[in-house]
């Protein structure tokens, strides 16, 4: 059996969590081609936010929904 044959055998039995875990292990070696956007669990991590005066009340006529 060649090595490429034993290694999709072994990812075949693997969870998908697994699966998950070792492909991000993939990418810190630089061994994976690409990076994964497989299950992103916080998109929205390291862009930057800015609140422009944040405690500032804000009128009924601001809702869209209300309107």
């Amino acid at each position: 059996m060649t090595v490429k044959k034993l290694l999709i055998n072994e990812l075949d039995q693997m969870s998908a969590i697994e699966l998950e875990k070792a492909l991000k292990l993939l990418q810190v070696f630089g061994l994976a081609k690409h990076k994964s956007s497989v299950i992103k669990k916080y998109p929205l991590r390291g862009l930057l936010v800015q609140y422009i005066d944040p405690m500032q009340p804000v009128a009924i006529s601001d809702w869209e929904v209300m309107t």
